[in-house]
């Protein structure tokens, strides 16, 4: 398997499948404690409003920021990119595409909120604290562990 389906097939078991189909990763940071996935819209995404005319992308939305399940012991977010397309060689209005990527009042993708509300039965920041008192408890009962070993 060459290594571009490899990347796509783990993609696929960490991403939603609407943000696979209509994003691209652009850049993966990793810092302590936090893992972030940039996505850009694809440049074929082209809003229904523009098909057929001549367009140029305006630039970008807003950065939408999603939360989704940790990975690495470290919070996992989505940075997600929307683009701006206009009519070329116009000054008007500029048209963006919509995505039903999160529940209303939630930063985090659907599966993940689903999964805090239905089986931990927890908000995202209550699970956010939750999650920081865990990592934080690892690290102390591993640098007691390595204490001990010296």
């Amino acid at each position: 398997m060459a290594t571009s389906e490899l990347v796509d097939l783990l993609l696929g078991l960490i991403a939603p499948q609407e943000i696979i189909k209509n994003f691209t990763v652009v850049k993966i940071v990793e810092a302590k404690g936090t893992i972030t996935i940039v996505f850009e819209e694809k440049t074929n995404r082209i809003p229904e409003e523009l098909l057929g005319k001549e367009v140029v992308s305006d630039g970008f939305l807003n950065t939408l920021e999603l939360q989704t399940f940790p990975l690495k012991d470290k919070t996992v977010y989505f940075a997600i990119k929307r683009r701006r397309w206009k009519e070329k060689s116009t000054k008007g209005k500029s048209y963006s595409n919509t995505y039903d990527l999160h529940d209303q009042g939630m930063k985090t993708t659907k599966e993940f909120g689903a999964f805090l509300k239905e089986e931990l039965r927890l908000q995202p920041a209550e699970y956010n604290e939750l999650w920081r008192s865990l990592t934080d408890q690892g690290e102390y009962i591993a640098s007691m562990v390595q204490r001990c070993i010296k």
